[in-house]
């Protein structure tokens, strides 16, 4: 018998921040009961590219993590669970002679999300520079990812989910965080390279 026969598909729609737009499916075993299904799901995670809910091939280095929220008519609704950076963009970005400097934080949204961000940045040359290298000192290190987790709590404290998802996909964080902190040393290439959900909601868990 085949197996297919035995399961059904439910239909898997984007956050409502992108339009609840269709993006798959996935399959789950028949079963009238609905304890059953709410189980199959639970905890789900779907990754896409950004490119197939935004048009735009500036978004193809951008991937999604889609977690499983609730389910209606065969249709699994998921909500945000995370951001990351492809391998090739990532690796793309690092050069000889320049400074890499990492930040990582924990923080809350208004409505209730606890999130880690993880943020990268590289050193760039001063204008009319002729030197080869462009390293940044410790203490300027310092400096900056204090200016950085300054911008970020500011930024992401005071919104909901649904108002930092677009900050954050239109790079609009990252060119503040990109200005604010070229005026202690010259940075370029400021990306938010990864988030995590570490918890949502608790109207929002199932």
């Amino acid at each position: 018998m085949d197996l297919l026969l035995k399961k059904e598909w439910f239909e898997i729609k984007a956050p409502k921040e992108f339009g609840e737009k269709s993006l798959g499916a996935t399959l789950i075993t028949k079963t009238s009961n609905v304890s059953k299904i709410v189980q199959s799901l639970k905890d789900r995670n779907y990754e896409i590219n950004l490119t197939d809910i935004k048009a735009s091939e500036d978004s193809s280095h951008k991937k999604l993590t889609l977690r499983h929220n609730s389910y209606e008519d065969k249709n699994c609704y998921t909500r945000f669970y995370g951001l990351d950076t492809t391998r090739d963009k990532f690796f793309s970005l690092i050069r000889k002679w320049q400074t890499i400097v990492e930040l990582n934080s924990d923080l809350k949204t208004k409505d209730g999300y606890f999130i880690r961000v993880f943020l990268i940045g590289f050193s760039r040359k001063r204008r009319n520079q002729t030197k080869k290298t462009s390293y940044i000192n410790t203490s300027q290190i310092r400096t900056i990812r204090r200016k950085m987790s300054e911008i970020l709590v500011k930024e992401i404290t005071n919104c909901s989910m649904k108002e930092l998802i677009p900050k954050i996909l239109s790079d609009k964080l990252c060119d503040e965080i990109n200005f604010y902190c070229s005026k202690i040393f010259p940075l370029q290439n400021v990306i938010v390279r990864k988030i995590k959900v570490l918890e949502g909601p608790k109207d929002n868990k199932m």
